[in-house]
């Protein structure tokens, strides 16, 4: 590995390390999704404009604002759905939901680059569905934590197309990149501003200035030069190690329960994107 690579890799890693804690905090603070969205992202727009030189962005043609732009509402999809799973089911559940992104790029890399997914990719969706399947209570939407991981699978989605945008927009240095993701992606939560509460308590508003400077100017900026500079599978790779993250912090610090069969499901389904990823690796 290049001395630029370790810098990304670094990078990534600790990006992920923050995406591993940042569950707890939205689990704990009251504000709901999408307050916690608008917050979140008039910090990160806000720290991000004063960085970004408006020289750039008069430079950006027709083309490249139309790639901003769906970068960020691909982001405010999977803010939105992300927040919601958190709130519904737990932490730990929500990211590991949100880990399936691996196996949501099975398909895409079929539909967008022409790969066709082979045996062996198939059989790494299987092990992830008995994973889901072990880890869900009982499928009824009528069960917050059965409807918040089904979320989270939405939110993987939206979550599995962003590094194919981002690859294509990657002339945009990072920061612009960054910047428009996070000022188009308020679209999406402006579109909701009537649901957004705002009667928070001291304490709340402090989890919001680190979910906002942390884990999102932080976490969400080092992601993303992380995700366009290396390759799909040490993407992938670094992004699995959140999982183990978010349920060690949410056991010590929510006291969620872990089960065998919640434990066995997750292994399950780390392994068959970490399977996957090693699959395209090699």
């Amino acid at each position: 590995m290049n001395t630029l690579n370790s810098r990304y890799y670094t990078e990534g890693l600790i990006a992920v390390f923050l995406f591993g804690i940042t569950p707890v905090f939205i689990k704990e603070v009251s504000a709901n999704a999408v307050t916690i969205g608008l917050v979140r992202l008039v910090i990160g727009m806000v720290f991000l404009f004063s960085l970004v030189r408006v020289k750039k962005l008069k430079l950006l043609t027709k083309k490249d604002w139309k790639g901003l732009l769906l970068i960020g509402l691909l982001f405010g999809g999977h803010w939105i759905t992300y927040f919601i799973s958190v709130k519904l089911s737990t932490p730990s559940m929500a990211i590991l939901s949100v880990s399936s992104f691996g196996l949501h790029m099975i398909y895409l890399n079929w539909i967008i680059n022409g790969q066709k997914p082979l045996l062996k990719d198939l059989l790494a969706v299987g092990v992830a569905l008995v994973g889901i399947f072990l880890i869900v209570p009982e499928f009824s939407l009528k069960n917050n934590l059965t409807s918040g991981i089904l979320i989270g699978l939405i939110s993987a989605l939206f979550f599995a197309i962003l590094p194919f945008v981002q690859r294509k927009n990657k002339h945009i240095d990072s920061l612009t990149r960054a910047f428009g993701q996070y000022a188009f992606a308020l679209i999406v939560f402006i579109a909701l501003f009537t649901e957004a509460n705002w009667d928070l308590s001291q304490q709340d508003w402090v989890y919001l200035g680190i979910l906002g400077v942390v884990c999102t100017v932080g976490a969400h900026t080092l992601w993303l030069r992380a995700s366009t500079m290396l390759s799909p599978t040490t993407t992938s790779l670094i992004f699995y190690l959140g999982t183990p993250i978010a349920m060690i912090t949410s056991y010590v610090f929510l006291n969620e329960e872990m089960n065998t069969s919640k434990v066995i499901g997750a292994a399950l389904i780390v392994s068959a994107n970490v399977f996957s990823a090693l699959k395209k690796k090699q």
